[in-house]
């Protein structure tokens, strides 16, 4: 299980913007299209909604857990989405 504290550094990772609410929001915005949205609760200690959180960022279990730890960062993020379908696969990377 994750924290709260390690879903904010993924998130931020990962560039997506942010919106204050009752909740963190954020997006993912590529080419000027919201790709995919997540929320994370304010406060400390796990992350009750992981698999919510990994649904809804388009990871496996695998892939998040490397993402909290480091070596998936932002291009192998787009990658993924890229071909799972989430953004067209012709579209140039940008950073």
């Amino acid at each position: 299980m994750i924290t709260k504290q390690e879903a904010r550094q993924v998130v931020k990772k990962f560039k997506m913007e942010e919106r204050k609410g009752p909740h963190l929001f954020y997006k993912l915005v590529w080419k000027e299209k919201i790709i995919l949205t997540t929320a994370i609760p304010h406060g400390k200690g796990p992350l009750t909604v992981e698999d919510k959180f990994r649904n809804q960022l388009r990871l496996n279990r695998n892939q998040l857990d490397k993402a909290v730890e480091c070596p998936f960062r932002l291009p192998e993020f787009i990658a993924h989405l890229k071909a799972i379908g989430k953004i067209p696969e012709d579209d140039k990377d940008e950073d």
